[in-house]
């Protein structure tokens, strides 16, 4: 059986943590994935760049070249391979400030091509002028790829035929790699550890912690490992020590082992500022997230968290709030042990590769068909 030949932009870039979902997809037996990719993001700070995936991996990913001009972007070739149509199908990046997207709409729309996007979509709701452009701009593919389920239903809301917004969710880990990194209580009694993850960048805000750390009793103040790196370490660092808050700064760490062992050191995973992949990252240890409720900037993955269910929220940017939630679980084991198992089963049925891999292939199935049906 000849199977459909995707052409398919990996998105957003081809990091490290896309790698087990590309091994996967790369196998797949229902479709052949020609797998096209930025090797790094546009960041200006080498401290801030995101680690690429492995160069076994990389070797079988065709480069995307790409320019930007004032936040603007064209991303080189894909016009001219939807006007070819060697391809199937082809799923493209979905950012709207991509003009390349716009252009290669167009072209697959007068040639008849089944394209596809790859996206956020919506991650809050919009009205006005931004609405109707994000509609103008979706109105000519086939169908959309969204990382979770709210964008679905605003994309619904907003008159977008339900089937062509397909829910992928999203992933970093292979089954074989989620599970509790804690495995006995040997700590119980120990003082309390969280641990945040993510880039230091401004955005992330992470001086919010400190000031809610350095607000606490030092008696039931826990320990901070902060894994990341990023151009606002030294600033932070600093920041927290004038805080009193005992924080050790690792670094970007990447290697799975060395995560498993500062994973089984904490109690709790807190999110600062926007959520994203570091969410789902925590649950896959069974580390509960502590997330920041409503923020503007954070992903689909902060669905992952359901209050009182596989973590909790604090008031967004409000140190006070952080603090009383932290403070209360903290002296609650037993709520965070629940939270962790919970935690664990929600990126088991939704956020390994295999699963975000087999959502991909389920949602090919329904947007080619639906394009088949096209007059």
């Amino acid at each position: 059986m000849v199977r459909p030949r995707i052409y398919f932009v990996v998105q957003p870039t081809v990091a490290h943590y896309r790698e087990p979902l590309l091994r996967r997809l790369l196998e797949s037996s229902r479709y052949e994935f020609d797998l096209v990719g930025r090797f790094k993001n546009s960041e200006e700070s080498a401290n801030d760049r995101i680690h690429s995936a492995a160069d076994e991996v990389l070797a079988q990913v065709r480069p995307l070249r790409f320019s930007t001009l004032r936040g603007y972007w064209w991303e080189h070739g894909q016009v001219r391979e939807i006007w070819r149509g060697e391809h199937d199908a082809y799923v493209i990046s979905g950012r709207i400030h991509t003009v390349s997207a716009w252009v290669a709409s167009a072209v697959a729309a007068l040639r008849g091509r089944t394209l596809i996007m790859w996206g956020h979509g919506w991650k809050r709701p919009e009205d006005g002028l931004k609405r109707r452009i994000r509609l103008a701009f979706y109105r000519l593919t086939e169908g959309l790829l969204v990382y979770g389920d709210r964008a679905r239903e605003l994309g619904s809301s907003y008159g977008v035929p339900a089937e062509k917004i397909q829910v992928v969710y999203n992933s970093i880990y292979p089954e074989s790699r989620i599970g509790a990194a804690r495995e006995n209580d040997d700590d119980a009694g120990s003082p309390a550890t969280i641990i945040y993850s993510s880039r230091l960048t401004a955005r992330h805000r992470l001086d919010l912690l400190a000031e809610a750390l350095g607000g606490m009793d030092a008696q039931v103040r826990p320990k901070v490992l902060i894994v990341g790196d990023g151009a606002e370490r030294p600033r932070l660092e600093e920041v927290f020590t004038a805080r009193g808050v005992d924080a050790a700064f690792l670094g970007a760490v990447y290697d799975y082992a060395e995560l498993r062992r500062l994973y089984a050191q904490a109690d709790l995973a807190v999110s600062v500022g926007g959520a994203g992949l570091n969410v789902t990252q925590a649950m896959s240890f069974g580390v509960p997230v502590l997330a920041e409720d409503g923020n503007p900037d954070s992903s689909p993955e902060i669905e992952a968290v359901i209050e009182g269910e596989t973590g909790r929220y604090y008031q967004s940017g409000d140190a006070g709030s952080l603090r009383r939630v932290l403070t209360e679980l903290m002296a609650s084991p037993e709520q965070l042990r629940q939270l962790g198992e919970a935690s664990l089963a929600v990126v088991r049925d939704r956020y390994t590769a295999e699963k975000h891999a087999e959502a991909i292939e389920n949602a090919l199935d329904v947007l080619l068909a639906r394009a088949a049906r096209r007059p």
